[in-house]
């Protein structure tokens, strides 16, 4: 089990480092956000994927309690999104409230909103720039996450047994089989051990200009993994092992960092340098 976690943070160090940039002054005048909904595009394929059951649901209330769910953590997605962002000065953020009626009105007829509809929202709320987040992964890992870790695992306990055996390929073969048989649901299916929780989750964000011109102005992603114990402990005992809770803390985490760069990133560029630009490169 350590060589899981030690494997995990060898593939999580590469990826924390980071060089500073330069801020940008806030907008002046401010500039206004709407909010677009927050869609969950991961390949989630059952509720259990989402929420922690004491008894698996019917196989005749799943599909219903999986759409449930998925809207679920979209609207949270949004109000989370929309709370993060309203925090970043020189941004006047159309409130969560406003922007859930207006989306209401438009939602039954695209679900979800095209880029057409995201736009008259954003018009209808005079809004400078409509913003629309994607949830690409949640909870469940990709392979291209956790095979090298799985790899890695499994090499660091075939050498450990095979140096204690003498290097008996009997012995060394039967653990990589152990290995394997108890590492995959580990690794691609997420876990909670020793106050950790293994619950990765990516946004990807897109802002696009409304007002002048249309044009796309400004994107991010966010991947966050692991729910550090300190996190947890905020939580009561029964809660910190529950996996809605883990995933939306990880959610906060991935949405908050994203806001944070949007108030030191976002600005609207002049329509006339966009099209200059694509002049240029022509």
């Amino acid at each position: 089990m350590n060589t899981r976690f030690a494997a995990l943070f060898f593939l999580i160090l590469p990826s924390c480092a980071f060089l500073p940039g330069r801020a940008l002054s806030p907008p002046d005048p401010p500039l206004t956000l709407f909010v677009g909904p927050v869609t969950l595009d991961a390949p989630v394929t059952s509720s259990s994927d989402l929420y922690t059951f004491r008894e698996p649901p019917s196989s005749e209330t799943e599909p219903q309690l999986l759409a449930q769910l998925i809207e679920e953590v979209e609207v949270t997605g949004q109000r989370i999104f929309t709370e993060q962002l309203a925090h970043q000065p020189g941004f006047i953020v159309v409130p969560f409230s406003d922007a859930r009626r207006l989306q209401t009105d438009r939602q039954s007829a695209s679900r979800p909103l095209d880029a057409e509809a995201l736009r008259l929202l954003g018009t209808e709320a005079q809004a400078d720039i409509v913003v629309a987040a994607h949830i690409v992964d949640y909870g469940v890992v990709r392979w291209q996450y956790w095979v090298p870790g799985l790899i890695l695992s499994m090499l660091a306990e075939t050498l450990i047994v095979g140096a204690a055996t003498g290097f008996n390929p009997v012995f060394m073969a039967a653990t990589a089989g152990s290995e394997l048989l108890t590492d995959v649901p580990f690794w691609w299916g997420g876990a909670y051990i020793a106050g950790w929780a293994l619950r990765p989750v990516q946004v990807q964000v897109e802002a696009r200009r409304v007002t002048g011109c249309e044009q796309d102005v400004w994107k991010e992603e966010a991947l966050v993994i692991l729910v550090p114990w300190k996190t947890l402990e905020n939580y009561s005992p029964a809660e910190r092992s529950r996996k809605e809770v883990q995933l939306e803390v990880n959610l906060t985490r991935a949405l908050t960092e994203i806001a944070e760069n949007a108030g030191q990133e976002l600005r609207l560029t002049p329509c006339n340098q966009q099209a200059a630009t694509t002049n240029g490169g022509a």
